[in-house]
């Protein structure tokens, strides 16, 4: 009995591509969320001293990683395969722009926002680069 290693499909319909990637969009911007909410996340060490653990970069660096690499599944076209990475972008940016609609700021101007940002974008730019 063998089993097939790297066996990748090819035989969808665009309908099935188009909403494999639609899936993956709309898990972008559960994650974009996510990370930017415990972005600021502190834990308090024995003896009452704060330390700062922001895990959601290395998160954000490796689930868009995988985002990436699953679209290029559906997507030989770099470009297309890069549609996840394009909607977390968006959704950073919306949430950088909230405070205009809804006054309160959601991404702080800290050094932890600008890590984040460039660790999403090198995570899902990271794949379309180094190729399969």
């Amino acid at each position: 009995m063998s089993t097939q290693q790297g066996f990748v499909r090819t035989d969808f319909s665009r309908g099935e591509a188009v909403g494999g990637l639609i899936w993956l969009s709309v898990a972008a911007l559960i994650s974009v969320l996510l990370e930017v909410v415990y972005l600021g996340t502190w834990v308090t060490l024995p003896g009452g001293a704060r330390l700062a653990v922001p895990y959601t970069i290395v998160l954000a660096f490796l689930f868009n990683m995988v985002l990436t690499r699953t679209a290029r599944l559906w997507s030989p076209q770099q470009i297309v395969a890069a549609i996840p990475l394009y909607v977390w972008l968006a959704g950073y940016l919306a949430l950088m722009m909230g405070v205009v609609v809804t006054g309160d700021q959601l991404i702080g101007s800290n050094i932890r926002s600008v890590l984040l940002l460039f660790a999403g974008l090198a995570g899902g730019v990271w794949p379309l680069v180094r190729g399969k």
